[in-house]
């Protein structure tokens, strides 16, 4: 094993064996009067053969404890030292005790755990050299026992360096695979973690009791800041347990309150787990409606640009034969005004048309980094230069990230309803203020007029909707699918006198400055 954390237990465990070996042989010696074990060749060399095993065994126990062994080879000293002890016991002090070969059976498996390959077989090669010796200069006390022979525990030395180190070569790689696949499990939840947490639909898992196991970032802003741990609301756990009865969903609104006092409407449905748990998908009930007004707008989009299409031949027939027909010279006054009537007309129905096609014909925004107040100086003398109005730029310089011809087109709508309806003239400008809330982006355009009404407020960018006989209503549905396509978000609020709109661009988008470039 190569690391010191794998390395260190053996090490524990050969050391307390040479302790405990140590103090046996001790014991032996202490009682050799009645059990005459050691029968040593040479009594006064005994002792302090044993002496310094112990001294041997005890810095054993003492390095065991400490993180000096970072490399295999520091514990060969070691080994080789008790080998060589055990050894001149074998050859010198106590030929007859057969039983020490034993114990360096045991010790050299324990050194093959610690060791490498190499070193392993190194030390079953000196321990088979030690007893192999004594076996030739003591052959008188060999041979009675053959199990015990020298010959036979010197195989027995290899047999068991070969199959611990086989085993311990397994066992490395098992671990390996172990950590390699710890390590790709864990990526892969850290991954979907990181998926389901920027999910955009809100994503819990409860228990049977509605306590809340995991969560995401949309479910926890939607059920007003709840977090692991935390009990769903009461509604939502009536509608659960609803569900555990019957299995059925129920797509009705639930109306959660937050902390801060407001009241958010969800909508909720419910997945099976296991017996114990259950997964609660949250959607909002406004953006439910906003993707379902999405599709079906779009779906209107495409309908009315076939049908443009159709009619942009004939009325332009109309328009081109109302102009021949104005030319001639025997139409009286009355006739002439009712051509113009029909050109008037046929001029509006041309615009609407133009929206149209242009709405169901948009091609993908090319964002492009964008100074706003350096960019909003050439568009203020562009739109002034067409209209005889004033508009007045303030706050502080922004760098946002949008299609610029997008841009363009946004503001120029917004400034000519401002034009058509909000009353601003030399005197009573345009107000265009940039700043930022909460980290967002935002471009605020203001001006006089009336603001649009509370009945109206909720068509407010659906197309087709006007309040004006010379609108068309699309003006404002343009502006939102631009913005939309833009990441980025336009709201109407009302400030006593005067319409107001705020377009939030995207937060990401307006935090990076790293990449950012003039358009």
């Amino acid at each position: 094993m190569s690391s010191i954390t794998e390395r260190q237990p053996s090490f524990h465990l050969y050391s307390y064996f040479t302790l405990v070996l140590a103090s046996l042989f001790l014991g032996f010696y202490f009682l050799e009067e009645q059990m005459h074990w050691w029968q040593p060749l040479t009594p006064k060399l005994l002792p302090i053969v044993l002496s310094g095993y112990l001294a041997l065994a005890i810095s054993n126990v003492l390095r065991s404890h400490g993180n000096q062994h970072k490399q295999t080879d520091m514990f060969l000293p070691s080994l080789l030292a008790e080998i060589l002890f055990l050894g001149l016991l074998m050859l010198y002090i106590a030929p007859q005790q057969t039983d020490i070969s034993i114990f360096i059976l045991i010790s050299v498996g324990l050194g093959n755990l610690m060791l490498n390959k190499r070193y392993g077989y190194f030390i079953a090669a000196m321990a088979t050299i030690m007893v192999l010796s004594s076996s030739y200069i003591h052959s008188q006390n060999q041979g009675s026992d053959r199990l015990l022979s020298g010959s036979f525990i010197s195989i027995l030395f290899f047999i068991e360096s070969f199959i611990i180190q086989g085993l311990k070569t397994r066992l490395v790689e098992e671990q390996s695979n172990t950590i390699q696949t710890q390590s790709k499990l864990y990526s892969e939840s850290r991954f979907n973690d990181l998926i389901i947490d920027r999910m955009h639909t809100g994503v819990c898992v409860v228990d049977n009791s509605g306590k809340i196991l995991r969560i995401n970032r949309a479910a926890t802003e939607r059920l007003g800041g709840l977090q692991q741990a935390s009990h769903i609301p009461v509604p939502l756990f009536e509608r659960l347990q609803y569900w555990h009865e019957h299995h059925l969903q129920n797509d009705d609104s639930i109306d959660v309150i937050h902390p801060n006092g407001s009241q958010q409407s969800i909508i909720v449905s419910f997945a099976a787990i296991d017996d114990l748990s259950t997964l609660v998908f949250v959607e909002d009930k406004s953006t439910v409606a906003r993707r379902a007004q999405q599709f079906k707008l779009a779906s209107l989009a495409r309908m009315a640009a076939s049908i443009a299409h159709e009619i942009r031949n004939p009325l332009n027939a109309i328009s081109h034969a109302s102009q021949l027909l104005q030319e001639s010279e025997e139409l009286n006054d009355d006739d002439r005004h009712l051509c113009d009537i029909i050109l008037n007309h046929s001029g509006r129905m041309e615009g609407i048309i133009q929206n149209v096609l242009q709405i169901s014909r948009r091609s993908s925004s090319e964002a492009q980094w964008i100074s706003l107040h350096h960019w909003l100086t050439r568009f203020i003398a562009d739109f002034t230069q067409q209209h005889n109005v004033a508009i007045e730029l303030t706050g502080v310089d922004l760098d946002i990230r949008f299609d610029p011809s997008q841009l363009h087109q946004v503001l120029w709508n917004l400034c000519s309803n401002a034009v058509r309806y909000g009353q601003v003239n030399k005197e009573r400008p345009i107000y265009i203020k940039l700043g930022k809330i909460n980290q967002w982006a935002v471009m605020t355009i203001e001006d006089h007029g009336p603001g649009i009404a509370p009945k109206e407020m909720s068509y407010l960018f659906e197309p087709f909707h006007t309040t004006s006989a010379q609108g068309n209503g699309l003006g404002l549905y343009l502006v939102k699918e631009l913005c939309d396509a833009n990441h980025a978000e336009i709201r109407y609020h009302h400030k006593g006198k005067g319409a107001s709109f705020d377009i939030l661009f995207a937060r990401d988008f307006a935090n990076n400055q790293n990449l950012k470039s003039d358009a």
